[in-house]
């Protein structure tokens, strides 16, 4: 699968979200498409579809069906297919970034997601669909989404205490343990646990765990001709067993069968 083009957000607005992905299927295409645990919530709104909008599962279910959606974060695969003629923005908010705008309980959209409408209202939905498909210059829809994000009131709270654990986990590239997270962030462990679950909608053993996997394979693609053995002591697992173990879960193949996968889809993704 071709890449999605990659767009930054306003400014004011990078605190909130990571980046704008524009994924473009041309017509008569039909491609797989999967996505790991990326440490990431979203929303995923599809401007063009000659077919039916794009349906992705998680596990045997239903994940999302309709034309505009919000996601939460996933600790498991979301894979689906894409049929063309197709064009879609897939935002990434940062870590806290999707609380920080709306202040929603990011525990309720875990493994699942929810209608556009139903997360922003129906006419808010309604309007900002509207806008993005008044006109498909990418560009202008990228000023459609930044203006429509910034006019958004932000929850008002200070999280910068929170934020600085999300600091360290990345820092240490997931290869913390909660007794660490607690120590540095000065946090009480339920503490940690509940503002993790609530802001972020990990607990933040799993968040580091899949932090930790993304720069796994970040390491792969930027050393090629590593070893596996090498691969986990520079990525912090106990061994190659240990590293393999998450591998299977969040690509559901073993490392030795990477091939299989659309991997630069997936690095992608993962860079994000």
């Amino acid at each position: 699968m071709k890449e999605p083009a990659t767009y930054f957000p306003d400014a004011r607005l990078q605190r909130f979200i990571a980046c704008y992905g524009v994924l473009e299927v041309p017509a008569g295409i039909s491609e797989p498409y999967f996505s790991p645990p990326l440490g990431l919530s979203g929303i995923i709104i599809q401007t063009i579809f000659d077919h039916e909008p794009m349906l992705a599962h998680i596990d045997d279910r239903i994940f999302f069906k309709e034309r505009a959606v919000v996601t939460g974060q996933v600790t498991k695969p979301v894979y689906g297919t894409l049929q063309g003629r197709m064009k879609a923005f897939l935002i990434f908010f940062t870590p806290l970034g999707m609380y920080e705008l709306f202040g929603n309980d990011m525990a309720e959209l875990t493994n699942k997601s929810i209608p556009l409408k139903q997360f922003l209202g129906e006419p808010t939905c309604a309007t900002l669909i509207q806008n993005l498909t008044a006109d498909q210059s990418t560009d202008h829809q990228i000023k459609i989404l930044d203006q429509f994000f910034i006019k958004t009131n932000p929850a008002g709270k200070n999280f910068e205490k929170l934020r600085k654990v999300l600091n360290f986990i990345h820092e240490r590239q997931g290869g913390v343990t909660v007794h660490d997270l607690e120590v540095n962030g000065c946090y009480h462990r339920k503490t940690l646990e509940r503002h993790f679950r609530k802001m972020v909608g990990l607990s933040p053993k799993v968040y580091a765990q899949i932090y930790r996997f993304k720069s796994l394979i970040q390491l792969i693609q930027s050393q090629p001709d590593i070893t596996w053995t090498q691969l986990a002591d520079q990525a912090g697992y106990y061994d190659q067993s240990h590293m393999s173990r998450y591998v299977k879960e969040y690509l559901q193949v073993s490392p030795n069968s990477l091939v299989q996968l659309d991997m630069d889809f997936v690095n992608y993704l993962l860079s994000r």
